[in-house]
Order: structure tokens, then sequence, then C-alpha cells
């Protein structure tokens, strides 16, 4: 009798402190941002494929992702990334022209700085060196310590002929690079087609004793 009456006030009691608990437990939050919806964080067919794209970009996949980009274009047309991925995987598949021609349907405003520098390299291989030299000329306006893009345009200068230029930007990056044999040497190349041979053969020679 008695252990029965213990275990009942036992039960009693254990009911008593659960009550209690709930009692001083903090009613929810109703202020509380709720997690996302499963349809808030689904992804867009549109979004799936132009990472499908990237993947097989970056995968040396070119002619899949090209087909994926284009699919993408076909249901947005004014898809920048999308634009800007296929000239990619354009370029990368050889078909250079294809890669400039989508590259240049875009407003230049609208493309980053990547993407304008790609734009420029693409006009180098089209041999269009007037434009690809205004694009990297304001890019260094910009950011004129990149010192691989202003070799590039020391290059192009080069190709132009317009040597006091070529000069002067070589020499910029010799100064920050000065152990750089081949820079150099275009250096002295320049000079030396700018009829400037001593600095020319001076040049050059430097480039082979460091």
């Amino acid at each position: 009798m008695r252990t029965r009456i213990s275990l009942t006030a036992l039960i009693c009691c254990a009911g008593l402190l659960a009550s209690t608990r709930a009692a001083e437990a903090p009613a929810p939050d109703s202020s509380a941002t709720p997690g996302p919806s499963p349809a808030a964080t689904a992804m867009s067919d549109i979004a799936a494929r132009l990472e499908l794209a990237k993947i097989l970009t970056y995968g040396k996949k070119y002619s899949e992702a090209i087909d994926a980009y284009r699919q993408v274009l076909a249901a947005d047309p004014e898809n920048l990334e999308a634009k800007i991925g296929l000239s990619e995987a354009l370029y990368w598949s050889g078909n250079i022209g294809a890669a400039a021609a989508t590259l240049e349907a875009v407003p230049e405003e609208k493309l980053d700085d990547k993407a304008k520098l790609m734009l420029a390299d693409l006009l180098v291989a089209k041999k269009d060196y007037e434009r690809a030299l205004g694009i990297f000329s304001a890019y260094l306006k910009q950011k004129p310590d990149d010192l691989a893009v202003r070799l590039k345009l020391a290059d192009i200068q080069t190709w132009m002929k317009r040597y006091p230029d070529a000069i002067a930007n070589y020499q910029l990056v010799l100064k920050a690079n000065p152990n750089d044999r081949q820079v150099r040497r275009k250096y002295g190349m320049v000079l030396s087609w700018a009829g400037q041979n001593e600095k020319a053969v001076e040049e050059l020679r430097k480039s082979l004793n460091e």
C-alpha cells in the first residue's frame, strides 16, 4: 500500500513540475523571421542552365558550354552573364570572330573590367589595335599599377609603330620589375626601331648579364 501511495505521489509531483516549467517557458517570438520556404530557395531553369554552362567551360567542354549558354539566351535574350560566358567559351574553343561579335553586341558601359579586358584581347586577336588600345588606355587611367595590362598596351603601341608611347610604357614596367629580361629585350628592340641604337645595345646587354 505504501509503495502505491509513494508512486502516485511521485507521478503527481512530476506532472506538477512539467506544468510549472511549461508556464515559465518564454512564448514563441511571433516577430522572428521565418526560414525561407522551399519555393523561395528554388533555382530557376535559367539559373541552373547558366551554372551548368559555367561548369562545362571550366571543364573545357566548350561545345557543350556554348550550347548551354545559347539555350539561356534563347529564354532570356538580355542575360548579360550568359553573353559574356558565351563569348568566353567561344574564345577558348578557337572561334575568335564569334567571340568578339558576341561581346561587341553588348554596350561597353554594361561590361565590368574583366569583360572589357577580354573584349580588348579579342580585338587584338582580330588586329583591331586602335579599339583595343582605347580600352586598355581607359582601364589604366583607373588602375595605373596593373603592369600586365600596361605591358599589353606597350606591345600594341609597338605593333602600331607608336614607339615613343611604347618606350614610355616599357620603362614603367621595368621600373617595377627591373629583373624581367624578356621585357627588357622588348624594350631594347623598340629602342632600336625608334633609332636609339646606343640605348638599345645597352638594354640588350643588360638583359644578357642579369
